[in-house]
């Protein structure tokens, strides 16, 4: 398996509505169809990264902009997209039909 393709959901909607416009329902609505026909399946995937707008108060060393203190203090939920493929010849194949979600 090669390393999967990253992208924001806005992204992967438009990507999708061109799967969409060239594959039968079958492929883009069938997890397995979509593996055997296009060579990826869709993960949706949620993390905790570093919060740019979260800083220190240089006074007091406190920490400020945020709710109450956990193990997720300074960080944001970030939501993408993953495509993991399992095939490097279709993965090529995919960066070369739609880019990496760029428009």
């Amino acid at each position: 398996m090669s390393k999967p393709i990253v992208m924001f959901p806005e992204q992967w909607d438009s990507i999708l509505e061109r799967i969409k416009q060239r594959e039968k329902p079958s492929v883009y609505l069938s997890r397995e169809k979509m593996k055997e026909t296009l060579g990826f399946t869709v993960r949706d995937y949620r993390e905790y990264v570093k919060d740019p707008d979260y800083v220190k108060r240089p006074d007091d060393g406190e920490w400020y902009n945020m709710e109450p203190a956990g193990w997720f203090e300074g960080k944001m939920n970030v939501r993408t997209i993953r495509l993991d493929f399992y095939d490097e010849q279709k993965r090529t194949m995919f960066l070369l039909k739609y880019g990496n979600g760029q428009d």
